[in-house]
C-alpha cells in the first residue's frame, strides 16, 4: 500500500479557501487526499503572530487531538519594510526532503500552490519519491516542472 505524508502550507491554501468562500474542513481534506493510501503523517505549517490568540491556540489543539495533525507554527517576523517573513516554505522543503532520505513515505502530498517548491520537487523526484500537489486554483502558481 502506498505510504503518504501530507504537508499543508496553511497560509497559501487558506487564501484560496477565503477567495472562493469555502469553509475549510481539515478532517475532510485529510480523508479525501488519503483515500486508499496509508497515511504516515500530516503536518500543517503556518506563520502566526505572537502572542497567539486563545482561539488560534484552541484551534491548533483541537485539530491535533481530533485529527492527528502535527502543527508546525512559526512566529512571524516583521522585516524593516513591514513585510512579514514566516520561513514556512523552507521548513516544509526541509521536512519533505529529510523524510524522503529517511524513506518515510512513497509520496509526499504538498497542499500548496506556491511556485517556490519547484526545486524541492525536482530533488525529491531524484530520490525516487513521488510528489503530489493539491491547491485551490486561486493559490496555484503557474510553473512547469519539466
Amino acid at each position: 500500500m502506498e505510504r503518504i505524508i501530507i504537508f499543508i502550507d496553511n497560509s497559501n491554501i487558506f487564501k484560496g479557501f477565503r477567495k472562493y468562500n469555502i469553509k475549510a474542513d481539515y478532517e475532510k481534506l485529510k480523508h479525501i487526499i488519503t483515500k486508499g493510501r496509508k497515511l504516515q503523517g500530516i503536518f500543517l505549517y503556518e506563520g502566526v503572530v505572537y502572542p497567539m490568540s486563545p482561539e488560534k491556540k484552541k484551534w491548533y489543539e483541537d485539530l491535533s487531538n481530533r485529527s492527528g495533525y502535527v502543527i508546525k507554527a512559526s512566529f512571524d517576523k516583521i522585516t524593516f519594510s513591514d513585510a512579514i517573513e514566516k520561513k514556512v516554505d523552507i521548513k516544509i522543503a526541509i521536512d519533505i526532503i529529510s523524510l524522503a532520505y529517511e524513506n518515510a513515505y512513497d509520496t509526499a502530498v504538498l497542499v500548496s500552490g506556491d511556485g517556490d517548491f519547484v526545486p524541492m520537487v525536482r530533488k525529491v523526484k531524484e530520490l525516487d519519491k513521488n510528489v503530489e500537489g493539491w491547491a485551490v486554483r486561486y493559490s496555484l502558481a503557474n510553473v512547469k516542472l519539466n
